[in-house]
């Protein structure tokens, strides 16, 4: 095979520019404005972990559009026809399975690139395309076989390596697949740019599964680390700050809060925001103080800023948490070494020896404090045998992995025996009748005996997803909430898109107020559409909208409650989580003093008229507010931002001055009066405002975004384009920053930044705009329903087993 082929095919693979930065944006949850989530229904936006027909699909039909001729410096049909006996037949099927491929008939080009194989088995061009196509198809163990021919016939050829080996992990493989896409890193993916990003990522994934939590991080970091983060990478990067030797399918999803936390820290650390970092490590402390290598991680993050004092106090923490672990102690000997103190030093070096003699880091540490201690003959020695040790072997906890891993699915090795005892029309029939008599007590109302049939029938079928969904509703409507919670990770297990089961997997955890998975869970299964009964789903809107308002995303809280609204299903909790959003009040409606309810009610009736689009009834409403609750925080700006609506923006201006009286501290009436200025062409009161509001909140996209438009009106092209990109880091996802900052890289002349910009903007906008259609069905359409769900929310949402 002729590399020289390749290369000069690698031309067309600036095409395919739109598959590596749509995989910066994949997401299974993108924040909505600069923290919060926001879902996306295409296959492009489904969880990368699942790899599957998802990624490989898509890129191997790139690959066949865009190489409509031979890829693989390999010999034509046309010259193969001049080699041997049988050539006449092989070149009629090359070309009928190039005519297919073409045609996207993907069945018929499988069959007649089998069929031309089979005469020409060395024809790498064939083996190629065979190998996409199966990957298209899902065929992943028919793949690999392709793609290993490819691989022989041109070892240096990263993208071969790639593609075997992410069909390999598709299979599990993950021994063979991680050697073979530390084979395309090697080589390097110069002919197939597209698929470094998926290829690295899932290298990353692999390097955590086998403990090399170091190489993982740098891996992501110096690869995917410029730009916007995909939540993906973010979960990724937080099993290799935790040291977990699990794939995030792995994970049990009562870890899923904790992973959510580390990896908002770990991207912050990655874009070199220490000053998020920092603060979000103490807060993850409190909340987890008993997380093992949280400290580390902390403490390693003080150690590259040079604070060394504080990693210290970190790092006896961590040794509190896991003595058997050698990490806290070899970076408590760094620290002394660095810090000049070789004798303090001494008995952690030894001691880290001590824990791991097989460590060649270790012996290093000790090689280099006995160096600085004159022991010139010690040191030497323990350099040999760290040289001897070398290359460092991974470091797994297997208490950790344990810790993070999901639970076995009961009664799996009973299946196998009784399946071996019974034939299988017997256990079918069995099944059958037990299935019979589960729905019959369910439509008679018995519960008890429901949940025993379902419970014998999981034991005859124990990876029957939705009957674990279905337990466990049964056991959330029984109020028994831990047998509900295992039921419904086992249903997860086997099935990660089973919306039923992260719905009441969500509102099982808000019962027993684990509100951080509750929130996390219950905005999955709305992404994944959920669709139960009318009461389960407004249960399911209400504490997701509370959940939202207590996490500080406000106007997510309101967008989930504004369908309701207009259609008229709105009541007395309706109001009370719209009037807190309004406020915004970060609590729970059951955490809102009674003093303050009649404040709540009344701006919630008042949000109930706004979004009704009555604005005579909400202005009167809003005067009644400001009179019967003058000087409350925030009546005066939501008064503001209703004026706006209609472009009254001189009363919305007095409505922000009385607002900045009431409420100096805060950033968001400066930033409601730059976006006012800005729409009246008055830029030097706009750059005023948000400057005072990025003095305020020098974290808040919104303000830095303003102030870079205002100063980008004022031909201020350079301070504009700092501003834009500072807003850009800090909120990747929201689209309008990026518009605003491909204008100013246009005014800059950098017309390469500006394109950039210009396509994530595009792909952003489109994602707003099938979340905004998913929030206006919220989860679904509930209909009927005018009061707030009773006890009677609790019953199942689907059928009995069929």
């Amino acid at each position: 095979m002729r590399r020289e082929e390749v290369n000069c095919r690698a031309v067309c693979f600036r095409k395919a520019t739109c598959f590596y930065a749509v995989f910066e944006i994949l997401s299974w949850r993108l924040r909505r404005n600069s923290r919060a989530k926001i879902s996306c229904k295409s296959s492009f936006f489904m969880p990368i972990q699942r790899f599957g027909r998802c990624i490989v699909s898509v890129l191997a039909s790139a690959l066949i559009l865009l190489f409509p001729g031979s890829m693989i410096g390999q010999p034509a049909p046309a010259q193969m026809a001049e080699q041997g006996s049988g050539t006449a037949t092989f070149e009629e099927l090359a070309r009928q399975a190039t005519a297919a491929r073409e045609e996207g008939k993907s069945e018929e080009a499988i069959r007649f690139y089998e069929g031309a194989l089979q005469l020409h088995p060395d024809w790498t061009d064939g083996s190629w395309y065979l190998g996409n196509l199966y990957a298209d198809a899902g065929r992943y163990s028919e793949a690999i076989p392709a793609f290993q021919k490819v691989t022989t016939a041109d070892p240096n050829l990263g993208a071969a390596w790639a593609y075997l080996g992410l069909c390999e992990f598709e299979t599990k493989d993950f021994k063979n697949s991680l050697r073979h896409l530390q084979n395309a890193k090697q080589f390097g993916f110069a002919e197939v740019p597209g698929v470094e990003k998926v290829a690295t990522y899932h290298l990353a994934l692999l390097l955590n599964l086998n403990g090399q939590f170091e190489d993982a991080w740098e891996l992501l970091g110096s690869r995917l680390g410029h730009g916007q983060l995909a939540e993906q990478t973010k979960t990724t990067l937080a099993l290799a700050l935790l040291r977990v030797p699990l794939l995030p399918d792995q994970v049990d999803p009562s870890k899923d809060a904790l992973i959510d936390a580390a990896g908002e820290i770990a991207g912050d650390l990655v874009e070199g925001n220490f000053d998020r970092a920092f603060p979000a490590f103490e807060q993850m402390l409190k909340t987890y103080p008993t997380t093992p290598f949280l400290h580390y991680a902390y403490g390693s993050a003080l150690i590259f800023r040079s604070r060394y004092s504080e990693a210290e106090a970190q790092l006896r923490e961590e040794i509190k948490l896991t003595p058997k672990s050698a990490l806290p102690v070899m970076r408590m000997a760094i620290i002394e070494l660095k810090t000049h103190h070789a004798q303090d030093a001494l008995p952690m070096a030894e001691r880290a020896v001590e824990l791991v003699p097989q460590s060649a880091l270790a012996h290093e540490i000790l090689s280099r404090t006995l160096s600085e201690l004159g022991k010139a003959g010690q040191a030497a020695k323990e350099l040999e045998a760290a040289e001897r040790l070398k290359p460092e072997k991974p470091d797994i906890d297997p208490e950790v992995a344990r810790a993070y891993a999901h639970s076995s699915i009961p009664g799996e090795t009973e299946q196998a025996t009784t399946a071996s005892r019974m034939a299988t029309g017997e256990r079918d029939s069995a099944f059958d009748e037990l299935a019979r008599k589960a729905a019959a007590a369910e439509e008679a109302g018995r519960a008890d005996d429901t949940i025993r049939d379902y419970e014998g029938l999981l034991k005859m079928k124990p990876r029957w997803d939705k009957g674990w969904a279905e337990l466990g509703s049964l056991y959330y409507s029984a109020g028994k909430f831990p047998q509900a919670i295992a039921s419904l990770k086992n249903s997860i297990a086997i099935n990660p898109k089973n919306s039923q089961a992260w719905a009441f997997l969500g509102l099982t955890e808000f019962e027993t107020k684990d509100y951080s998975n509750a929130y996390i869970h219950l905005d999955r299964a709305r992404e994944l559409d959920f669709r139960g009964t009318p009461a389960v789903m407004l249960l399911a809107i209400y504490h997701l909208a509370e959940l939202r308002n207590r996490n500080g995303d406000f106007f997510g809280s309101a967008d989930l409650l504004i369908p309701e609204v207009r259609h008229g299903r709105v009541n007395e909790q309706t109001k009370l989580i719209l009037g807190m959003s309004m406020l915004r009040v970060p609590l729970l409606p059951a955490q809102v003093p009674a003093a303050s309810r009649a404040l709540m009610q009344a701006a919630g009736e008042t949000a109930v008229l706004q979004y009704s689009s009555r604005y005579d009834d909400t202005f009167r409403a809003f005067e009644r507010m400001t009179k019967d609750f003058p000087d409350t925080p925030f009546i005066h700006y939501a008064y503001a931002s209703a004026l706006d609506i209609l472009s009254r923006y001189d009363d919305a201006t007095s409505q922000l001055r009385e607002e900045i009286r009431i409420n100096p501290g805060n950033a968001l009436p400066h930033q409601l009066m730059a976006s006012i200025a800005l729409k009246q062409h008055r830029p030097d009161e706009a750059m005023s405002a948000a400057r005072h509001a990025v003095e305020l909140d020098s974290q808040s996209a919104g303000a830095h975004e303003l102030l870079g438009r205002a100063l980008l009106e004022l031909g201020k092209i350079e301070p504009a384009v700092k501003e834009l990109e500072t807003a850009s880091k800090l909120a990747p996802n929201y689209p309008g920053v990026h518009f605003s900052l491909a204008r100013a890289y246009t005014k800059a002349k950098r017309a390469e930044d500006a394109q950039r910009e210009r396509t994530i903007f595009a792909q952003l906008n489109a994602s707003a705009e099938s979340e905004k259609s998913l929030a206006n069905q919220a989860y679904g359409d509930p209909h009927g329903q005018n009061e707030p769900p009773p006890a009677e929310a609790r019953t199942t949402s689907q059928t009995g087993p069929q």
